[in-house]
């Protein structure tokens, strides 16, 4: 039911309306030569004028209050919810609405589903909840309970012209946020909560908590690792529950079986000793996993799993990775390689073929360098492989968050020639590897042509334009790229033109769509046309297709192409290409051709061959040049002599950061900064580059510099993480309720406490992201932080507890989440959710717990729909309309007293519309009468015009010379002797010597009489 009301924003301006009896009262009076009637109808509207002022001041609003509810129910769909129970809970919402919707009162009813996070499955309606036999919401993860986030959603859904209702069915088991926190907020907006307790079934279930390691140990070591597992029977149940248990270990990407036997698992928590050697220093990742002979024995599958961290320390390590094939493999001994191990500095080499895959592996070493290593590598498409995005982002967090020394040494396919501008790691160099420098003049241009015919749509469209934006990535702002698509007709998407800053090509790139036939040959012609005028020293073309193309002059055409200085490379993509035209248009284009069968090679091609456009990069000088010492920087202490020669390096541009130190520069190209050597602090960790070779073919000489061992040992440990000796620092982690706690115990020499430490920490979560960790003191000589774990898997923590000192490093690993523990139904959180009273309102309920009954029954026996919350109240202002109003009627106060109708007109309609005829008799007179007006306002008129005219006298306007003349004829030959003479007829005067007489005045001009009048005014009195 609905009702409306007046309220007020300011009610006390309604005082105002004291005054008007006042203003009536004294309008009365002075109204009242308007008549009777008139002077009324001036006063009601003088009056509305000013009460609707009066409420507009006020801020009136109109108020309606309801009785409407509007109940929306949210089902628990975490994992710790038994499909079966899923069912009964979306029975009894169901059922509940139906039951208790008053359709009258068009109550509403919605459904949200929640687990990790929450979404809305029905929003609320005016109807009952259909019959749904499954839940269509994108929930998302289902492993955690999110019982805060169900309850923020279900209050920004309902709206609040109603009064609101929650009905929580759970069981009430949150592992994710803070379900008090807003139960607040629900209550002060009114919204009661009921809830319906989900009973979780006392069945039998094997937890395999952790594995117990140290998590800091000697290479040698022999180490007593533990595996808990918790055997949680059913009531009333005391055999043992049997299966087998395996551990493993995996460790420098390898994995290593320490155990695999049958158990037996008495109730209640069982501890498995497990003894065994560390024999290489390394990170270490354990894992343990239990298998039940029967299935019924285990409730929830997905906590029989626990991993495990441990780190060997050794002496200092460094990871050298080289191209796949290149000198200085595993068991080479090249000049630099045997610098480090001279200086007793362990290195392990890989190579592009077997990188790393994970940030774990990573941990083994306290420095990576990339020795002239390009991206990617290989010439056939089956044998390229190269540096995923993954990889890069673990080698960047590796450094930035965990300390990890990094070093890029140059080659003919390192830096910006290697594929590797625009990538990650070219923001953790301290050099660019763009060339920025407008003297430099070695300019690529790349044209691409790829086929966008209707088989190319799917998968095979969108890698395609990704490969398309990372060629274009790769290229320098200076050089030139060109997009060229085909179907039936050429698309030039990109026309030819300077890279730039790219913000202007890749969106057109995106928008690229795949429809229509397949014709190369005019494409591939327009390219041509467009790249052959580019100024550019390197040019290429790139041409993909994925099907047959109509005969033309092809060969003619790539011979133009390569006498321009072109060079084409082809590649047919899947079994319908014509391999054949692309192998004769690379052949003589001099290019390579690629065949691949899936489109997932694409990318790694378009990157590969986009790099010979950066060749341009590399400056040789076969007479050599000395390089200069700009920066006197530790690594180059105590060498002895200055750098030999270089013949050659690749071109950088140093970063304006403060924190970039340039050490080393070449002094050509003239007019520039050109980077031999710089180094920075990038995070926790250190970054290098050496853009000239270690040896193999811009630095022969140095093989020969007595310097170079000591060089290259200083340079390795100068970036290496800090190791060795951790003093009296000791760090320990716990994994609790969804956080990691890490505790770190500081002691002087002496085992006395050290207090009141700044200590910096970073932690990287299973999927590489920076989680913040802040390490506060909480007792003497004790540092405790702590993070949410909220994912499955390994966490990297690194704490640095002074400045100097050496990083504790070690790894928590959550091998599930609490989700998957067995535990019973939080009735205290639901009952508290319960008991919150919403403002002007009553406490939900706590419904009997959702059963193995009938749903439907259930339902019946409590009303979500029900009183007990205050009405809900929609208010809208009104004191604009007020305004307007109170306008309109000063108008209409103005004309009421301004204008008077008469009413006659009124009756005499009134007589025709009923048919009576006018007399003639009363015509008449009313004509008489308009005859007899119209006479009087034309006398009035007239005796008005004559009041107004001026009439001048007698002698106005005459000749003074002519009026003294007529005055002394007058006086000597007058009849009557006098001295005037009597006036004449017609208001003239005769003279009786024949002589002159006065001009009348009717005959003086209105000019002459004016002047006669302004005489007679100037005439002295």
């Amino acid at each position: 039911m609905f009702g409306l009301r007046l309220g007020f924003d300011d009610p006390r301006y309604l005082l105002l309306l004291a005054i008007v009896p006042l203003v009536v009262a004294i309008a009365y009076r002075r109204l009242a030569p308007l008549g009777r009637v008139r002077r009324w109808v001036a006063l009601g509207v003088r009056v509305s004028v000013m009460t609707g002022v009066i409420l507009a001041l006020a801020g009136v609003q109109l108020v309606w209050v309801t009785d409407r509810v509007t109940v929306v129910y949210l089902l628990d769909q975490s994992d710790s919810i038994p499909a079966p129970v899923r069912r009964q809970m979306l029975d009894f919402a169901t059922a509940a609405a139906r039951q208790h919707r008053d359709q009258a009162r068009e109550d509403r009813v919605g459904m949200i589903v929640f687990g990790r996070e929450a979404a809305v499955e029905i929003p609320p309606l005016d109807s009952d909840l259909p019959p749904l036999r499954r839940l269509d919401g994108n929930l998302g993860r289902t492993d955690a309970t999110n019982l805060e986030a169900a309850l923020k959603l279900a209050q920004a859904t309902m709206p609040e012209d109603s009064r609101r209702r929650i009905v929580i069915i759970s069981d009430g088991n949150e592992t994710v946020g803070d379900a008090r926190t807003a139960i607040a907020r629900l209550s002060e907006s009114g919204i009661g909560v009921d809830v319906l307790p989900v009973p979780l079934t006392a069945t039998s279930e094997v937890v395999v908590e952790k594995i117990d390691l140290p998590t800091d140990v000697r290479q040698g070591q022999m180490i007593d690792a533990r595996v808990v597992i918790s055997n949680e029977t059913a009531p009333g149940r005391t055999d043992p529950v049997t299966g087998r248990l395996s551990v493993t270990r995996a460790f420098g990407g390898q994995t290593e079986l320490l155990l695999d036997q049958p158990i037996e698992l008495l109730p209640g928590k069982n501890v498995l000793p497990l003894r065994h050697q560390i024999n290489e220093a390394a990170p270490y990742t354990y894992e343990a996993k239990f298998i039940p002979d029967f299935p019924e024995d285990d409730a929830i599958p997905q906590n029989n799993t626990a991993t495990g961290y441990s780190y060997a320390r050794g002496q200092g390590r460094v990871l050298v990775i080289r191209p796949a094939g290149a000198s200085g493999s595993p068991t080479g001994d090249d000049r630099m390689l045997t610098a480090l191990r001279q200086a007793e500095i362990e290195t392990v080499v890989q190579t592009t073929d077997s990188l790393f895959g994970s940030i774990a592996e990573l941990q083994a070493y306290d420095a990576v360098i990339l020795d002239g290593v390009p991206r990617t590598v290989g010439d056939a498409a089956d044998s390229i492989l190269g540096f995923t995005d993954e990889q890069i982002e673990i080698l960047v967090r590796n450094t930035q968050q965990l300390g990890c020394g990094l070093l890029m040494t140059g080659g003919p396919e390192a830096f910006g020639a290697g594929g590797w501008t625009g990538t990650k790691l070219e923001e953790a160099m301290p050099v660019d590897f763009q060339i920025k420098s407008l003297k430099v003049n070695s300019v690529g241009a790349l044209q691409l042509v790829l086929d966008t015919s209707g088989s190319m749509h799917g998968e095979s469209i969108t890698l395609c334009k990704a490969a398309a934006i990372g060629a274009v990535r790769q290229l320098q702002p200076s050089d030139y790229i060109g997009v060229m698509t085909f179907d039936s007709v050429p698309h030039e998407i990109v026309p030819l033109q300077r890279v730039g800053k790219r913000t202007h090509i890749i969106p057109r790139i995106s928008r690229i769509t795949a429809d229509g036939g397949t014709d190369l040959f005019p494409a591939m012609e327009k390219a041509f046309l467009s790249l052959r005028k580019a100024d550019a020293a390197t040019k290429h073309m790139i041409i993909l297709t994925d099907g047959q193309t109509p005969p033309n002059r092809f060969q003619e055409l790539t011979t133009r192409i390569r006498e321009a200085g072109i060079t084409v490379t082809g590649v047919a993509v899947g079994p319908h290409a014509d391999v054949q035209l692309m192998s004769q248009i690379a052949g003589i284009g001099g290019g390579k051709v690629y065949h691949v069968t899936s489109p997932k090679a694409i990318p790694k091609i378009l990157m590969r061959e986009a790099r010979r456009v950066s060749r341009g990069l590399i400056h040789e000088d076969s007479s050599g040049f000395v390089p200069e010492i700009t920066y006197p920087h530790v690594v180059l202490s105590g060498l002895g002599s200055s750098p030999p020669p270089l013949t050659g390096f690749v071109m950088t541009t140093p970063k304006s950061n403060p924190l970039v130190q340039t050490v080393l520069t070449a002094p050509v190209p003239a007019g520039q900064i050109n980077p031999l050597l710089s180094v920075w602090q990038y995070g926790l960790g250190r970054s290098a580059v050496l853009t000239t070779d270690s040896g193999e073919r811009w630095a022969t000489d140095w093989l020969a510099w007595p310097g170079y061992e000591k060089f290259f040992e200083q340079l390795v440990r100068w970036l290496m993480r800090p190791t060795g000796d951790t003093g009296n620092f000791s760090i320990a982690t716990q994994v609790r309720d969804g956080e990691v706690q890490v505790i770190v115990t500081a002691l002087d020499p002496s085992d006395e406490f050290l207090n009141f430490l700044s200590m910096n920490a970073s932690v990287l979560d299973p999927d590489l992201k920076p989680v913040p960790l802040s390490i506060r003191q909480t007792a003497p000589g004790r540092y405790v932080g702590s993070f949410p774990a909220d994912a499955a898997g390994n966490y990297f923590v690194n704490v640095l507890p002074q400045p100097g000192a050496a990083p504790l490093t070690t790894g928590v690993t959550v091998s599930y989440s609490a989700e998957y523990r067995l535990r019973a139904t939080d009735v205290g959180l639901l009952s508290t959710l319960a008991e919150s009273r919403p403002r002007g309102g009553e406490p939900g309920q706590v419904l009997d717990p959702l059963s193995g009954d009938d749903p439907t029954a259930a339902a019946g026996r409590s009303d979500p729909f029900r009183g007990g919350l205050a009405n809900a109240r929609s208010i809208r202002d009104v004191w604009p309309w007020a305004v307007l109003a109170a306008c309109w009627l000063f108008l209409a106060d103005v004309f009421v007293r301004r204008v008077s109708i008469g009413m006659g007109w009124v009756s005499t309609a009134w007589g025709t519309l009923r048919g009576r005829r006018p007399d003639d008799n009363q015509v008449t007179l009313r004509l008489d009468s308009l005859h007899e007006t119209k006479r009087r306002l034309a006398d009035s008129i007239q005796r008005k015009q004559a009041e107004s005219r001026y009439e001048p006298s007698g002698d106005a306007g005459r000749d003074p010379q002519r009026s003294a003349a007529a005055s002394a004829g007058n006086s000597v030959s007058g009849p009557s002797g006098d001295a005037f003479g009597p006036p004449a007829a017609n208001g003239s005067a005769s003279a009786s010597n024949g002589g002159i007489a006065a001009e009348p005045e009717d005959r003086l001009s209105y000019t002459e009489r004016l002047l006669e009048a302004k005489r007679r005014g100037n005439r002295p009195k």
